[in-house]
């Protein structure tokens, strides 16, 4: 009897190694790619457009926004439409809502109360990185990541 139970046993702590094992192996995040909740503490920072529909922006060309959770505000600086060594400056306030299918998206309004172009759904957000997609254009996907400051910025 006493050699049976010795046997249980040791197959129970075999077992319970190898699920320890396999288990801490499933989920091999590191902080940086932990998701986190979609909220103005969450975006608060400094973000630059890294891509555009899974390609690169073009060689001179930037965008930079900047999130300031107290009071929802954003700032943003872009090179798009601008000519070579200038840019175009733009700030206002941005507002999260949550949609039981859409999840959470962002709209914002800028210093002049014109509305941005589309609402973006952002998923993806991590400490370092955010994907935004459009809700009236999905195909329309860019990818942000944080950075520590913004070249124009003063």
């Amino acid at each position: 009897m006493k050699t049976i139970l010795n046997r249980i046993f040791t197959v129970l702590a075999a077992a319970a190694m190898i699920l320890t094992v396999s288990c801490s192996k499933v989920n091999p995040t590191t902080p940086d790619e932990i998701l986190l909740e979609v909220n103005a503490s969450n975006l608060d920072g400094n973000w630059q457009l890294t891509a555009i529909n899974g390609e690169a922006l073009e060689e001179g060309t930037s965008f930079y926004i900047n999130f300031d959770r107290s009071g929802d505000k954003f700032k943003i600086w872009d090179t798009m439409t601008s000519i070579p060594s200038s840019y175009n400056y733009s700030e206002g306030t941005f507002a999260l809502y949550t949609d039981p299918e859409l999840g959470t998206y962002i709209r914002g309004i800028d210093s002049v109360k014109e509305e941005w172009s589309d609402l973006y759904v952002i998923t993806g957000l991590t400490k370092n990185q955010m994907v935004w997609t459009g809700v009236n254009n999905p195909s329309f996907i860019q990818v942000f990541t944080r950075v520590s400051s913004i070249p124009f910025a003063e």
